[in-house]
């Protein structure tokens, strides 16, 4: 392990929890992260609600990775509260959506920071267990979001990284 990673948990690993909606992506996701160096995938919700209601009950893990948009339920509303009952826990949004509204109130909120579903799995990984590289609001550079034609078909508007993360995470699965 980098002295960078052992300084920071005294050599024990990352627990993390992953809150999504999607079945097969948290189950993916969270083998994957299994793999990874000093991190362990504790606990897997399916929404917001089933999380807090762990964490009511259960002393919270290190790291939760929180989808934003969950069916009827928003990751953004679930920040404060959890942040209320664990607030050592640092919270990293994971998203398939890069929105400068949703990455500013999440920070505001308390959340550590605003990552992509697109992001390679190493530097996943790396934004987990290793807070120093937690984003600041006030200085994460801004990103123009490209706003996709409505006569465009939306294969067409997806970002090419992410299109070719879902073809990776589809490999894999199948």
């Amino acid at each position: 392990m980098s002295p960078v990673l052992a300084g920071e948990f005294n050599g024990r690993k990352v627990k993390v929890w992953l809150v999504d909606d999607d079945d097969r992506l948290r189950s993916i996701v969270g083998d994957l992260l299994e793999l990874e160096e000093g991190i362990e995938c504790a606990r897997h919700f399916s929404s917001p609600d089933d999380l807090l209601s762990a964490l009511a009950s259960k002393p919270g893990p290190d790291v939760i990775l929180l989808d934003v948009q969950m069916g009827e339920r928003n990751g953004l509303d679930a920040v404060r509260p959890i942040k209320s009952l664990t607030p050592t826990t640092r919270v990293l949004m994971f998203t398939t959506c890069w929105n400068p509204e949703w990455r500013e109130r999440a920070l505001t909120e308390g959340a550590s920071d605003y990552l992509l579903k697109s992001f390679e799995l190493k530097q996943l990984a790396d934004r987990i267990r290793c807070p120093a590289h937690d984003a600041d609001p006030k200085v994460y550079p801004r990103r123009r979001v490209k706003r996709r034609n409505p006569g465009q078909p939306v294969a067409q508007s997806t970002p090419p990284l992410l299109r070719r993360t879902f073809s990776k995470l589809r490999a894999f699965w199948n």
